[in-house]
């Protein structure tokens, strides 16, 4: 055994059990900070894909697109939608009781 693993050995056993969770929660979310961040950066899905995810169909994705009720990008030729975006202005006219488009 190393000097070190000796001296990892007996910091561990000197350290409370809460102390210990807590060293292990922060070496866990140290690790995984790059996912995590990853994750939280918006995606863009296309016109097909935002239709499934949203239970309509396609047609209506594009009535709702072009009277401005959901928000999407252009990019090149694609058109791209953000999924959180898109769900949180459809909830925002649902909820304000708009026509339905």
């Amino acid at each position: 055994m190393t000097r070190s693993e000796l001296a990892s050995r007996l910091e561990i056993a000197s350290t409370t059990p809460d102390e210990l969770a807590d060293r292990v929660t922060n070496s866990v979310v140290e690790q995984l900070r790059h996912l995590i961040q990853e994750s939280s950066n918006p995606i863009l899905v296309d016109s097909d894909e935002m239709a499934r995810l949203a239970s309509i169909s396609r047609p209506t994705l594009d009535r709702l697109r072009s009277a401005q009720v959901v928000p999407s990008v252009l990019v090149g030729r694609r058109r791209l939608y953000r999924p959180d975006a898109v769900v949180a202005a459809l909830e925002a006219q649902a909820a304000g009781g708009a026509d339905h488009v």
